[in-house]
């Protein structure tokens, strides 16, 4: 579904934002996506066979800063990464 010119990343970038603009809170550190969501789901979304391309994916963009992961939830660091994408 959302898998663009920009491969996998770009897709993974896409759905996270489209989070944002869905169930995005702001508090005092980014943007809170205050709702559960697994590797699979992403995978789902995104039209990527399997969950650890999302993994890894993910793991690059946590060590760029993008986002963090708190209470199981995906607190955004920096919207601005993403939007490139959206």
């Amino acid at each position: 579904m959302f898998l663009t010119i920009n491969g996998k990343t770009g897709a993974v970038c896409t759905f996270i934002y489209q989070l944002i603009l869905l169930f995005g809170k702001e508090v005092q550190d980014g943007i809170l996506i205050d709702m559960l969501i697994t590797n699979d789901d992403i995978a789902s979304f995104c039209g990527i066979s399997t969950r650890n391309s999302v993994n890894h994916i993910l793991r690059g963009l946590r060590e760029e800063n993008v986002f963090q992961i708190i209470d199981n939830k995906i607190l955004i660091k920096n919207v601005k990464y993403l939007k490139q994408y959206a």
